[in-house]
């Protein structure tokens, strides 16, 4: 996931911020991220069949946190299969597969601890898992949004066009889709994410102490994005022996891709798979034209206006279009995003409401260790977001742009628009 080593290559511009730092911002949250993590607890339950609803609480619990800081989530999902990652999930989902036989094999033989560790690398979230999640925040008002393919692209469209403020997300794609500002490794405990702003690229400078460390001094968009289509993703893997680093290498002393391929074949020491140049500009455009959803025109829109290099191969790799009746019901989790058939609830049983306030009521002594007495809690209290117990001190927002919330007069506002 992500491009390898550029985290670490802007480690200089990371910084802990604390989540009130965002009160009164809109967050968009890559919903899978989460709903991935969630189903480390409870991986046995999911890979034998057992119906469990642990992963949504997981990510619920993470929805009221922000809640609890004036922050509101707007919620959004992996869609269909994208065909630019055909060969990557196909490879992820054999590796599923042996984990699961393995895992089984484990089980058979009472060797439980062994089973889940392998449990937990076959579990794969499904749109159906995911609709339990969508059932939970329709249930409490949180806008959401089902993306037609890749949630990546669908997040830095959001924060492209004004509906967000930032991205929360654990995936380093999202700085080459061109989001502004990222926000990665939420921690629940200290109620901190680490924050990466785009205008701070320009800082990014390569230092002797450092040998995987990077120069950014300079660079536009579009360098920064060849770069790391280059050292590799997930649209295009690496030349053999290119990584990040020597990708900035390279670029910074020929210029073009173009140039690079052509030296890297004269030299002769790297193989250089065949049709790469034409695989490179596929996935570039992936990053700048897949196919979103647009919640105010309620319709599939690219990404970035198309430009004109633009052919039947390039339509066919950001993703179909389908008509805007489909769009929206996709969006909205009524339809599996792989079927394109009417979502099935897997599990039925499990419905959510809004958490109502609870009374509760707390012992203390005097100090001579008697009159006990009963006192009732601070409402506004953080604990008030993870039990039964919701108290929310200020009017839910309802960005403009979400599947609830849908607004036709945002139509007509540029700021609603974008940039």
């Amino acid at each position: 996931m992500g491009i390898s080593g550029l985290l670490p290559a802007l480690k200089s511009i990371q910084v802990t911020r604390h989540l009130s730092e965002f009160s009164g911002q809109t967050l968009a949250v890559d919903a899978y991220v989460w709903l991935h993590k969630g189903v480390f607890t409870c991986a046995t339950e999911l890979a034998t069949g057992k119906n469990t609803h642990k992963y949504v609480d997981y990510a619920m619990h993470r929805v009221r946190l922000l809640q609890y800081h004036n922050i509101q989530p707007y919620i959004v999902f992996d869609g269909g299969p994208l065909p630019a990652k055909k060969n990557t999930e196909s490879d992820r989902k054999q590796k599923r597969e042996e984990n699961l036989s393995r895992g089984n094999a484990l089980a058979i033989q009472g060797k439980h601890r062994e089973a889940r560790e392998c449990y937990v690398k076959c579990v794969d979230v499904t749109p159906q898992m995911a609709y339990q999640f969508i059932k939970a925040l329709r249930a409490e008002n949180i806008p959401y949004v089902v993306a037609p393919y890749e949630a990546d692209a669908q997040l830095a469209y959001l924060e492209r066009i004004g509906i967000v403020n930032g991205v929360i997300t654990e995936d380093s794609d999202l700085l080459v889709f061109g989001c502004q500002n990222v926000l990665l490794k939420l921690d629940v405990v200290a109620s901190t994410v680490i924050s990466i702003s785009r205008r701070d690229f320009g800082t990014v400078t390569a230092s002797k102490s450092d040998a995987n460390s990077i120069s950014l001094v300079g660079w536009s968009d579009m360098q920064f994005r060849a770069m790391a289509i280059l050292s590799g993703c997930d649209y295009l893997g690496s030349i053999p022996g290119v990584g990040l680093k020597t990708a900035c290498f390279l670029l910074r002393k020929w210029k073009s891709v173009e140039q690079v391929v052509r030296v890297v074949l004269l030299e002769g020491k790297k193989s250089v798979p065949p049709g790469y140049l034409k695989q490179f500009r596929l996935a570039e455009k992936c990053f700048l034209h897949q196919r979103v959803y647009c919640p105010l025109e309620e319709k599939l829109v690219h990404l970035r206006p198309i430009d004109g290099d633009w052919d039947e191969d390039a339509e066919a790799y950001v993703g179909s279009d389908v008509d805007a009746a489909l769009a929206k019901k996709l969006a909205v989790g009524d339809v599996d995003p792989i079927t394109l058939l009417p979502m099935k609830d897997i599990n039925p049983g499990f419905t959510c409401h809004a958490p109502k306030l609870t009374p509760m009521t707390s012992t203390s002594k005097s100090s001579k260790g008697k009159n006990k007495m009963k006192e009732k809690p601070s409402s506004g209290g953080i604990l008030s977001f993870f039990g039964m117990v919701q108290i929310l001190s200020y009017p839910p927002k309802r960005p403009k742009g979400s599947p609830l919330y849908a607004n036709k007069a945002g139509l007509d506002d540029p700021a609603a628009r974008g940039r």
